[in-house]
């Protein structure tokens, strides 16, 4: 079993946001089976992997936005900005072996993911869709 599912409660149903999605719940699988099994080297490049691909994904939805005109524009990317900077400085703090990547903070990321994606996510791709905006 999947530490995230990739099910219809995960889809925001605007094709580009749903394949991103599922990329980074599939990468997420994949860090938490290495937690898990205590492959701290390979979890913690896969780590980096997420955190880069994280900030790619920010900036096609800030691109979105800024297309689509978007009224929500400047607290949705605020929330980027915010989850972005507390996972890269994450990454940073496991990187130099301050930090242990743990269950726990995939938890967190987690929560905030489907929190994210029923206050925010869903609403920008109706309104992308409602735009035709692919």
């Amino acid at each position: 079993m999947n530490f995230i599912e990739w099910n219809e409660e995960a889809k925001v149903n605007h094709v580009a946001m749903d394949n991103e999605h599922k990329q980074m719940i599939d990468d997420t699988n994949k860090l938490y089976a290495l937690v898990t099994t205590n492959k701290k080297e390979k979890a913690n490049n896969l780590l980096l992997k997420i955190v880069e691909d994280l900030k790619i994904h920010f900036e096609s939805e800030n691109n979105y936005m800024l297309k689509s005109k978007i009224p929500q524009y400047i607290s949705h990317k605020l929330e980027h900005e915010r989850f972005y900077n507390k996972i890269k400085d994450l990454q940073i703090r496991i990187a130099s072996g301050k930090e242990t990547l743990s269950v726990e903070h995939l938890k967190i990321v987690k929560s905030w993911f489907f929190n994210h994606l029923d206050f925010k996510d869903k609403h920008l791709a109706n309104f992308l869709n409602e735009k035709n905006i692919k």
